[in-house]
């Protein structure tokens, strides 16, 4: 795979995982706060949510996205 195709490839998959978290009820608000980036094929989502449930509902958001790789979670609860 081509370095433009692994680019291509990795924009779809944030678009998807942005496309749930702005579908999701309970996320979609905060979907601008959250920041999902592709490190070594591995998920990671890094911002601020206003509760722990919030932050508890992420994995299985992205889960719904048909993520099956690795996601690292790096949400704070915002003070």
């Amino acid at each position: 795979m081509t370095t433009i195709e692994i680019q291509n490839r990795d924009q779809r998959l944030r678009d998807k995982i942005d496309g749930v978290l702005r579908f999701d009820n309970q996320l979609a608000p905060y979907a601008d706060q959250l920041n999902v980036t592709i490190e070594s094929s591995r998920i990671v989502v890094d911002g601020n949510l206003p509760t722990p449930s919030l932050v508890d509902e992420l994995i299985p958001a992205i889960r719904r996205a048909g993520v099956l790789s690795q996601v690292c979670n790096n949400v704070a609860v915002a003070q």
